[in-house]
């Protein structure tokens, strides 16, 4: 047999191809020999040779390249024997394994999540420029961590069967910090001013918890935009940004921020105008644009009050309008014109409104929060306030509302509210320790979801060392289907008042209630609640002089017939952690007539939340609580054990619980008072930026007691300090450390409260 070799020398890579010379022929087999994991047909599809080609030295040629491109080998010969071709490679090696090692700051999920995406992964054939890569991509991820004095090694072992490992070593070095921010251009606003509306900034205490200082080329971009928004909304209309510069220290330890700006002249509006169709009065759009000829021509009003008239648009069921604001720049005169453009487009209609998410809550529990109907014109103010009305239930972690157009038509659509159930307890055992009452054990059945049903059901008991609590109660809030509710509240309880440190005595309490609430509108109701109440009174060895004064008048058994009248007006945008609205309650509990003893207890209860940036993570909330307890009727000594107390979580933090107030002249015990006045102001600020489940806010408290008519400010008393709360499956775990910021001699303070259960 005669074989002739063609001799073609190709360098590619590592690999050198030899191809046989010959006149040409026709090729009628091909053979593949060298294949390990390739299949025959992924080797072939490589192959740009087939049976019946003519075969030469330039076609030859062109395939060994063509092979070569595909990455798949190291080695590649062609050899013909008469009319068959065979095709000799050597595969490169598989990646059967990429070992990481070092990595603590990224987690090595992440880092291999990364190489994936860049097409570095197990399996893959590997190539020499695969190290390269790797070392590349890794170094990526952390140098957007801020870490630029990472160093990443890698080595290579055989494994066999033409397979090798990577074994990847990292030095995470430490971070990089922003030592320095330049700003060059900027005559109409300072550094300061500028550099504050950055999320980078340099070193400082709240750095430490925030990690502003690590640059982040992604924070840079979010930040430059910032900058080019805040000239944009003060009229600079022809603002640019020309260049950053980013420097890095020799040690990669520092960073070094230059920004060039040009400003450009401050433009101001010349003309308003609105064009478009629609049904709506136009007095009721110009109303909504805060714009007039003269004014500094400012993009985040343009913005907003297009977003308004779309808004006023959307509430009259023109659901798909569209609101454009066109401005036309005057660079001579330094004027803008500003045109809204309306499309108003048809009178939308709901065909549907669906749930999902809903696994444990009923469709007619959602559905009867629903102030958007099917069948009506949609209003995105109702669908708005639908969603709010979900999310005040308290039964879920997230509510979600999407709209949709029906598919064929222009004047229908669909509503979608997706809710994620919230963490409940059917059955609970509780060991735990509160401010004020110490350790403390119990069990509950505790539903405010009861069945899926949206009635309230609890049935719990409590022991500590000052209280002994049976409870059970039962509320259906749609006891009528316009929203009126109906309850029932048994308890009894048994509660030693000298180990809250309050004066020495006892009461043993024995009730039940029958309530009913009525709503006035979407936020506000009136609640109404009589019941009968058996007080049994004991005093201890060293009574408080009132309270023995108090016995010696009234007894120690009393029968009580009650009654209570509440208002409550509740815009808050969340049950456990808001971050704007109000809330406001009006509280009045009042003994009927042929009661033992004719009191009343009068109070007032205001809190409201305003968020000082668009995204909500700082927040300003201010609260005030006032009470007043008096009598009525022939007897004119109110009842010592109804008193009202301050001092301590939920209160004027800082002070010991129950402490502060009136004290009894011989044991020196709080005695409480007739007037409660407590007043709170707190800025709420995120901690931890990836945990939605933590909340700090710093405050300042305010607040005493006092008997009737000795109200006087010189006796208030004031705290400050840090408020942690991280909502756990069973309500807000609460640490307070605080410091008192105004005392007198006697006053019992405590820096540190604990509590569980509460969050405001």
């Amino acid at each position: 047999m005669k074989r002739i070799i063609l001799g073609v020398l190709l360098s590619c890579t590592m690999a050198v191809s030899h191809i046989a010379t010959a006149a040409g022929f026709t090729i009628e087999d091909i053979h593949i020999e060298g294949l390990q994991r390739l299949t025959s047909s992924q080797a072939f599809a490589e192959l740009p040779l087939q049976v019946g080609d003519q075969a030469d030295e330039r076609s030859l040629a062109f395939a060994t390249r063509s092979m070569f491109k595909s990455g798949y080998f190291e080695d590649i010969h062609l050899e013909h024997d008469g009319n068959l071709l065979l095709v000799v490679v050597q595969e490169r090696p598989a990646i059967g394994f990429i070992g990481l090692e070092g990595n603590k700051i990224l987690k090595t999920e992440q880092l291999r999540a990364a190489l994936e995406a860049a097409g570095l992964k197990e399996g893959e054939i590997f190539k020499r420029a695969t190290l390269a890569q790797i070392e590349l991509e890794l170094e990526r991820q952390y140098n957007r961590q801020g870490r630029y004095a990472v160093l990443v090694e890698s080595t290579v072992e055989e494994l066999g069967e033409n397979r090798i490992s990577i074994d990847v070593k990292i030095n995470e070095g430490v971070t990089s910090s922003i030592s320095h921010i330049n700003i060059i251009g900027n005559d109409s606003f300072s550094d300061e001013d500028l550099v504050d509306l950055m999320s980078l900034q340099m070193p400082g205490f709240w750095t430490l918890f925030t990690k502003d200082d690590q640059y982040s080329r992604e924070k840079l971009t979010a930040d430059l935009e910032n900058i080019r928004s805040h000239y944009l909304n003060e009229g600079y209309v022809l603002f640019n940004i020309e260049s950053t510069q980013v420097a890095i220290s020799a040690d990669k330890t520092k960073v070094f921020i230059t920004i060039n700006l040009a400003e450009g002249a401050q433009f101001k509006i010349a003309k308003l105008s609105i064009a478009g169709q629609y049904d709506i009065d136009e007095a009721d759009i110009r109303a909504l644009i805060n714009s007039s000829s003269g004014q500094v021509f400012s993009r985040k009003d343009l913005v907003n009050a297009a977003d308004d008239v779309r808004k006023l648009f959307g509430d009259k069921g023109f659901a798909f309008a569209e609101v454009r604001p066109v401005p036309l720049v005057n660079e001579n005169e330094k004027t803008v014109d500003v045109q809204y453009q309306i499309r108003a487009g048809k009178r939308t209609y709901v065909r549907r409104i669906d749930f999902r998410g809903n696994t444990r809550t009923s469709d007619d529990v959602l559905r009867r929060e629903m102030r958007q109907m099917e069948g009506s014109v949609a209003s995105m103010a109702d669908i708005t306030t639908s969603k709010l009305r979900l999310q005040r239930l308290g039964f879920f972690n997230d509510v979600a509302v999407e709209t949709a157009p029906v598919t064929g038509t222009d004047d229908q659509l669909d509503v979608e509210f997706t809710v994620e159930e919230g963490l409940t307890a059917d059955w609970s055992i509780m060991v735990g320790y509160n401010d004020g009452e110490g350790a403390f054990w119990g069990g509950s059945v505790n539903q405010n979801n009861f069945l899926g049903t949206g009635n309230k059901m609890e049935a719990s008991f409590s022991s500590s060392s000052s209280t002994d609590e049976y409870k059970f109660s039962y509320l259906n809030p749609y006891y009528t289907v316009d929203g009126v509710s109906r309850g029932i509240d048994l308890y009894y309880s048994k509660r030693d008042y000298a180990k809250v440190d309050v004066s020495n005595f006892a009461t043993d309490t024995v009730g039940a209630d029958v309530r009913f609430g009525y709503p006035i509108n979407d936020d506000s109701r009136l609640d109404f609640k009589v019941g009968y109440e058996r007080i049994d009174l004991t005093l201890g060895a060293k009574p408080a002089a009132e309270a023995a004064n108090f016995v010696a008048l009234e007894g120690t058994k009393y029968t009580q017939l009650k009654s209570s009248i509440n208002w409550n007006s509740n815009t808050l945008n969340d049950y456990w952690y808001p971050t704007q609205g109000s809330s406001h309650t009006v509280n009045l509990d009042l003994a009927l007539p042929s009661s033992d003893l004719n009191f009343y207890q009068l109070g007032y209860k205001y809190r409201t939340f305003t968020p000082l940036n668009y995204t909500e993570s700082l927040v300003f909330s201010a609260g005030a609580r006032v009470g007043v307890l008096g009598t009525y009727g022939s007897t004119g000594t109110t009842p010592f054990f109804a008193n009202y107390y301050a001092g301590g979580f939920g209160s004027v933090r800082g002070f010991a619980f129950n402490s502060l107030g009136p004290k009894d002249s011989t044991t020196l015990d709080p005695l409480g008072g007739q007037l409660l006045t407590t007043a709170s102001a707190e800025l709420i600020f995120p901690l931890f930026n990836d945990m939605p489940s933590v909340r700090t806010s710093l405050f300042v408290d305010l607040g005493n007691v006092y008997q009737s008519g000795e109200f006087t400010t010189s006796e208030l008393r004031a705290s400050g300090g840090l408020n942690l709360s991280w909502l756990t499956p069973v309500g807000p775990l609460t640490l307070v450390v605080a410091s008192p910021l105004r005392q007198k001699d006697g006053d019992k303070t405590q820096s540190t409260h604990i509590t569980l259960g509460s969050s405001f």
